[in-house]
């Protein structure tokens, strides 16, 4: 091969160095590139697995849904059915949470029926640290209004 000329340290000195030569140092320079490439990948890794395995996965809200159908008694009062649903919310809500410790939302709908109608009354939302703090059905629940009215009216009025 032809030999190559590079300038020496020292001015007006040229040292000769051969294409071989010059090919081991680009080759040594390249193996040099990749084994630290090589290595920020292995590392990289290593540190990718190290905090999957430490840290905790991100948690997922699991909601529990229930319905609830009363039946209307005969000559009973609206405050004494949304009693009723009240106690039948609370006890819903908190089977759910004991059913299942995954559970962090509940959701309990409370459906009165009554002269041929079927009419939500009342919604419980809430969280399990809600419920624990304050395990109170009216302070979460969410009534009806209309729910009163469409009960205690006579059947045939409605469709008119």
């Amino acid at each position: 091969m032809w030999p190559t000329r590079y300038p020496a340290r020292r001015p007006g000195r040229v040292q000769l160095i051969s294409s071989a030569r010059l090919r081991r140092r680009n080759s040594a320079w390249q193996r040099s590139i990749l084994s630290a490439g090589l290595a920020a990948l292995v590392g990289g890794t290593g540190i990718w697995i190290t905090e999957a395995l430490i840290a905790p996965q991100a948690s997922q809200a699991y909601t529990s849904r229930l319905d609830l159908f009363l039946a209307r008694e005969t000559g009973e009062t609206y405050e004494t059915l949304i009693r009723r649903a009240e106690m039948a919310a609370r006890a819903g809500a908190q089977r759910s949470f004991d059913q299942d410790l995954l559970t962090t939302n509940v959701s309990v709908t409370v459906v009165a029926e009554g002269d041929g109608l079927t009419v939500p009354i009342l919604t419980l939302r809430v969280d399990r640290d809600q419920w624990r703090a304050r395990p109170e059905t009216y302070y979460w629940a969410t009534y009806y209004r209309t729910a009163e009215i469409l009960l205690s009216s006579p059947a045939g009025t409605l469709s008119q």
